[in-house]
């Protein structure tokens, strides 16, 4: 009988624990976890930005998965410059840490899965993931990019922002990150993206960047390569042009008495070799080549015949080497095919053809005209015209290209012809930004 009372105690006592979801192996709360929760949380309501950004780095001292969770939470809806910072130090700190380190890559991948406005959650995780030293965090980070569903206007413009990020940064922690991001499948198979972390390690003051470019010049051609030499060229004063090798053998004779220009100092301009293929003056260095010209009738008469020769004498000089394409618009955009074929004799002969029929039009569907030259995916824009868009003001034309070219990288090259109709007015204001806002060269032409 007793032993039957004993068994019905333990049963019911069992039966508490499991309806009220309790484990019997779960830890206690950790005390003092809990009061810097309570203090963190107090501090960072208090009007003194350095009080909060000492909140914030005592905070992230405790390696637990929540920490990284009231970290992001708190720390990021704070504008001050001082109180983010101190947020990076303490995730960069937490990101060497085994305990929370996959909750950090968990927490990215939901990002990267989550809308825009969780894009400077995944920014800053990224960027401290992307700073650690430790190889299998590092390959862990690779792996998650690789995996990730990327697409071009998506999950590429979070890697690509902080990599232009870390351009500006410009220390050997920066060149060290761009490094590893620079080992995802993304940067062997996507333009834009090889294209930015060219740029960025272009920005970067540190031998092992120019070291990384030097190393990368003999696995890169058209436009990426071409920004690979200018840099060097206006850097070191040496004339390789392509010539890996000759790079490489200098590098390794100077690095290491080799000084940069001190900070603010520009770079000089690379001068263009006469023998370099041209437009207007703007250097051919791309691979994959879309004109775009202009056919409105304000173009009539002699700008619409100077247009076409020029035209007709760059397309003659391409290599066979060189993909391109012609884009005609007035009122309507017109392609002259629907994909960029080499630069064959048949496909010069054709294309010259064409321009020399082609005929005036109303209207100057500037926005549409450059929508058909992105849609046939080139590495450049050449872009004539002789006046304002009529399907879009200037400033949202040129606003929504940048952001739309932030991650395919295309070089916009502008060409503005001075008429007796429009005496240069809106080139300015419309061509030279849009040049100046997407990795390319502004012309005059009167």
């Amino acid at each position: 009988m007793r032993m039957r009372t004993s068994w019905l105690r333990f049963t019911f006592v069992l039966s508490l624990v499991l309806a009220t979801d309790v484990s019997v192996d779960a830890a206690p709360p950790d005390p003092v976890f809990l009061a810097a929760k309570q203090t963190f949380l107090k501090d960072m309501k208090k009007k003194d930005p350095a009080m909060r950004a000492a909140a914030v780095t005592a905070m992230a001292r405790f390696a637990q998965k929540e920490t990284v969770e009231i970290l992001l939470k708190r720390g990021l809806i704070d504008d001050n410059s001082t109180v983010r910072e101190a947020l990076r130090h303490g995730l960069q700190q937490l990101a060497s840490e085994r305990a929370v380190v996959h909750e950090m890559l968990d927490e990215l991948r939901k990002s990267f899965r989550k809308s825009s406005e969780h894009e400077t959650t995944a920014i800053e995780l990224l960027r401290a993931l992307a700073s650690t030293s430790d190889e299998s965090i590092q390959s862990e980070l690779v792996k998650l990019l690789d995996d990730l569903p990327v697409s071009v206007r998506g999950n590429l413009l979070i890697p690509m922002a902080l990599i232009d990020d870390f351009g500006v940064q410009g220390d050997v922690e920066a060149e060290r990150s761009v490094e590893l991001l620079a080992k995802v499948h993304s940067f062997e198979n996507h333009f834009g993206y090889r294209r930015c972390v060219v740029q960025a390690m272009s920005r970067i003051r540190q031998p092992d960047a120019v070291g990384f470019l030097i190393e990368l010049l003999p696995k890169t051609s058209g436009l990426i390569q071409a920004d690979v030499v200018e840099y060097l060229t206006r850097l070191t004063g040496q004339k390789f042009k392509d010539h890996d090798r000759n790079w490489a053998k200098w590098w390794k004779e100077n690095r290491d008495d080799f000084k940069f220009l001190p900070t603010g100092k520009e770079l000089p301009e690379a001068k263009m070799d006469e023998t370099q293929q041209n437009y207007y003056g703007i250097p051919i260095c791309a691979k994959r080549i879309v004109f775009v010209l202009d056919t409105s009738g304000s173009m009539r008469g002699a700008p619409m015949e100077a247009a076409k020769q020029a035209l007709l004498k760059t397309i003659e000089s391409l290599p066979e080497s060189v993909a391109f394409d012609v884009v005609f618009f007035d009122v309507t955009a017109t392609t002259w095919l629907p994909r960029l074929v080499p630069a064959s004799r048949q496909a010069k002969e054709q294309a010259s053809r064409l321009i020399v029929e082609r005929g005036l039009g109303p209207g100057t569907v500037s926005s549409s005209a450059l929508n058909a030259a992105f849609d046939l995916e080139p590495e450049a824009i050449y872009f004539l015209s002789d006046g304002e868009p009529t399907d879009g003001s200037p400033p949202q034309i040129v606003g929504y290209f940048s952001d739309f070219n932030r991650t395919r990288r295309v070089s916009i090259h502008t060409i503005g012809v001075v008429t007796q109709r429009n005496g240069g007015a809106g080139l300015t204001s419309f061509m030279q930004p849009l040049s100046d806002k997407n990795y390319g060269k502004f012309r005059l032409v009167e």
